[in-house]
């Protein structure tokens, strides 16, 4: 057993892995786009073609770098890497795709799990079965770094992984019908359906959109943490 492995894992803060998704959110609309007009130059016109002039570029700078280099272009500028569980080892291109594919999907509520899973994961990392550890965590402020947060899997038995997910999912389905309930039936069918709302209409329903994405946030934590009904924890 190395070293290596005795050594506590360090996880980065949220902000540095928000500045690397902000990174790559800018390398990959260029390199897209890149790829796009130099295809066009030299007269590629196949639909397919075109298609796969698309997804190459964010194929290598995605899910490819990831399980070939630990990474992205973000991770490695901000000192960061994606592992296994261990910290040991890249994560395989499966996982690393599925890592993708459910960031794209959520978008910044995956994030939010960070705030409270034991690892510091998004739901992405979560269901990838992977971590964001710091690079050279010993070159790097105390602030900078996190470590695993404490377990109370000692005093409550959680139910499984695919079961909150579940919950979850349904939380989210019936949070949104009661908005677009409440929708419905607290402004005009003018604003629904044309847009012609009054200034108390757009308020409103602004205030709704809002209300509707904390509750979304909230199921997440909440049915993560088996605080729900449907996948609450129970004392041992």
């Amino acid at each position: 057993m190395t070293l290596e492995t005795l050594r506590p894992l360090s996880y980065p803060r949220l902000i540095r892995r928000v500045r690397a998704i902000l990174v790559d959110s800018i390398v990959l609309p260029v390199a897209v786009f890149g790829v796009v007009m130099v295809g066009s130059a030299v007269g590629v016109s196949d639909g397919y073609a075109k298609f796969a002039l698309l997804i190459v570029p964010i194929f290598f700078l995605e899910p490819a770098m990831v399980a070939l280099t630990g990474g992205t272009i973000g991770h490695h500028l901000l000192g960061v890497r994606i592992a296994t569980l261990d910290g040991q080892r890249n994560i395989n291109i499966f996982a690393a795709t599925l890592r993708f594919v459910v960031k794209v999907l959520l978008g910044w509520f995956s994030m939010i799990f960070i705030l409270t899973t034991k690892r510091h994961q998004a739901f992405h990392d979560l269901l990838a079965r992977s971590v964001v550890i710091h690079k050279s965590p010993s070159a790097l402020p105390a602030y900078e770094i996190l470590a695993e947060r404490g377990s109370n899997s000692s005093e409550y038995s959680y139910p499984s992984v695919w079961r909150r997910v579940l919950v979850i999912f349904g939380y989210w389905v019936l949070s949104s019908i009661v908005a677009v309930i409440v929708s419905g039936v607290s402004v005009s069918n003018d604003c629904l359906a044309f847009q012609f709302c009054a200034r108390w209409e757009h308020l409103l329903l602004l205030g709704l959109n809002i209300a509707w994405l904390v509750s979304l946030g909230i199921a997440m934590v909440w049915g993560w943490q088996g605080r729900l009904y449907g996948c609450r924890r129970r004392p041992r």
